[in-house]
């Protein structure tokens, strides 16, 4: 059967994983929130013990090279190397016969594969050399792996192997542009490729009766919808309970997890010099990950995770607007590595290209325990990369923040994006500050302001509003209109250990008071905010105010006003003003 024909009798077969996650309790199914129980694992087969295990032992490897099918190929075993730190033993073995010269060894995604004596389980290949012989592999015992599901037998340890590695195949990433993917392997310290077609669409789905067997191309992800995340690996066993181990080495190495297990397609395996690799792709979710191990990944079959939603609806110039969805792990420290990377892909993959311009974009969070949710908008505008600016600049921010906020968790988070682009620079420059009645006024009083804004080669244009004079305003001020975000006050009160942040309202709070691009501020400046930010000092109050706070108090006084435009705003002036120490009327 051929790949995409495969695809389309699936898509028949199952529902996709976005109705499902939505509907997993009408249809009684088991979602995965937490580790699978510890408990023994007895592998199906018999297991040939590492005690009686000698140099010259005669085997074989079960292992996929191409679509489904499982194949097998000889090995011998060389010998077998103890270690200080996690597994405690490994096996050396010599792979042989005409598929090992085909595919020029024992190939990078073959991790996993399981190595039989007489019809036993020794183990499974988890490690080899790069630029070396490939023939030559590192077995992981299966009574090391089995320590995956026993998280109380030191199954903690660091993977600490020095000159060989895990036999994992390269990290793939669909639906995301090649610096998408770059950025992926960089946060994740490891190498991702971008796979040169497309998964189906409306994403990957699940099979909710697969039926594995040890040898079985698998996967796992970390992303999966309209972007897809993860890397191919092999079955190695499984037990009574739907239990499973693969890899025979890590993936992250991050202990408990929750992640999907694939079943996986193979391609083809690729010759390279440095070390052969299987080209996977996942087909199915039809399990979850729940340990990840310095001996294997381990978790159960029949049971799936949850995951981060993530909505994208994008706009270009033209006014064609795309909408994608996809999921993340839920991992709030592992989902911030892995989504920046997935949203600059996924959005350059949307404009196809990179470079200037000017972005419009609109970010919502929302979860359990957050009904009310969290909303932002906000323009930004690059002389070279727009969506590198919104990704890190706005959307990463707000994420990280809140999804590792220290007060509540929020799950399952959901995160929706919507970024209309430009390359237009939608820009309006503060040109000019006038103040026609600042040497006559009187606290109490107005203040007359007139700003001159001028759009990028347009006309310009005066706004013009006024400003409230407090009773203790007194002697030398300033009127300052700037840009939203440009000279704005910093959380001087945290920053001098007088105030901290306490509860989560309070954290939303400071969030919201933040300013935004397309954002004019007008403000009158006196006192102690003058002399703060003339020569950086510091309170001496203890009750000095939090931004929020401060913003609410200087709007409600009429020192502070705010005007929204439909441009990313440029510029700061200011102007002195004396305010004489009389009534005014």
């Amino acid at each position: 059967m051929d790949f995409n024909g495969l695809f389309k009798s699936l898509g028949r077969r199952r529902f996709y994983l976005a109705f499902v996650l939505s509907s997993f309790l009408v249809f009684g199914h088991a979602f995965f929130n937490g580790s699978v129980f510890a408990a023994a694992f007895v592998p199906k087969v018999p297991v040939f013990p590492l005690s009686e295990l000698k140099p010259g032992m005669q085997g074989e490897v079960v292992t996929v090279v191409k679509g489904l099918e499982r194949v097998s190929f000889p090995a011998e075993v060389v010998s077998i190397i103890p270690s200080q730190n996690e597994p405690k033993s490994l096996i050396l073995i010599r792979a042989k016969g005409p598929l090992v010269e085909k595919i020029g060894g024992i190939a990078a995604g073959m991790s996993g594969s399981p190595f039989f004596i007489g019809g036993k389980l020794v183990g499974a290949i988890g490690y080899g050399w790069e630029f070396s012989d490939h023939n030559l592999g590192l077995v992981t015992p299966i009574e090391e792996m089995t320590k995956a599901l026993e998280r109380s037998s030191g199954a903690e340890g660091v993977v600490k192997h020095g000159f060989y590695e895990g036999k994992n195949a390269p990290m793939i990433a669909s639906g995301v542009s090649r610096r998408g993917a770059e950025r992926i392997s960089d946060d994740l310290k490891g190498r991702a490729e971008v796979l040169p077609f497309d998964l189906p669409q409306g994403g990957i789905s699940v099979d909710y009766n697969a039926k594995l067997n040890p040898g079985d191309s698998v996967g796992v992800l970390l992303a999966w919808g309209d972007v897809t995340v993860g890397a191919t690996g092999t079955l190695t066993a499984l037990d009574d309970k739907g239990n499973f181990l693969a890899f025979a080495h890590p993936f992250l190495n991050r202990g408990d997890v929750s992640f999907p297990l694939t079943r996986s397609w193979v391609h083809e395996v690729i010759p390279s010099i440095r070390s052969p690799f299987k080209l996977g792709s996942p087909l199915s979710i039809v399990g979850v990950v729940s340990q990840d191990r310095p001996q294997a990944i381990a978790g159960r079959v029949g049971s799936f995770p949850y995951g981060v939603e993530v909505s994208v609806k994008f706009t270009d110039e033209s006014g064609k607007s795309t909408s994608k969805r996809f999921q993340v792990v839920n991992d709030p420290f592992l989902m911030n590595r892995v989504l920046p990377g997935a949203l600059l892909g996924l959005l350059d993959d949307l404009w196809g290209r990179v470079g200037e311009g000017t972005g419009y974009v609109s970010v919502k969070i929302e979860g359990k325990g957050f009904t009310e949710g969290f909303s932002r908008k906000n323009v930004y505008f690059s002389d070279n990369d727009i969506i590198g600016q919104i990704v890190n600049q706005e959307i990463m921010r707000l994420v990280s923040s809140l999804s590792l906020n220290r007060f509540k968790e929020i799950e399952p988070l959901g995160i929706h994006v919507e970024l209309q682009v430009t390359r237009k620079p939608e820009i309006v420059y503060i040109e000019k500050l006038e103040i026609p009645n600042k040497d006559e006024v009187k606290k109490g009083q107005d203040l007359d302001v007139h700003v001159t804004l001028r759009n990028f080669r347009g006309e310009p244009e005066v706004k013009k509003l006024k400003l409230k004079v407090p009773e203790k305003a007194t002697g030398l001020c300033e009127v300052v209109v700037r840009g939203g975000g440009i000279a704005e006050p910093s959380q001087v009160s945290l920053m001098s250990g007088w105030r901290a942040i306490t509860s989560f309202d309070e954290l939303l709070s400071e969030i919201k008071a933040e300013e935004s691009n397309n954002q004019v501020i007008v403000e009158l400046l006196y006192g102690f905010l003058l002399e703060e930010e003339e020569e950086g000092g510091m309170p001496l109050d203890e009750n000095y105010e939090l931004v929020s706070e401060m913003k609410k108090r200087r709007m409600e006084e009429g020192t502070l006003r705010v005007f929204d435009t439909n441009y990313y705003v440029e510029g700061l002036l200011r102007r002195t003003v004396t305010i004489q120490n009389i009534e005014g009327n």
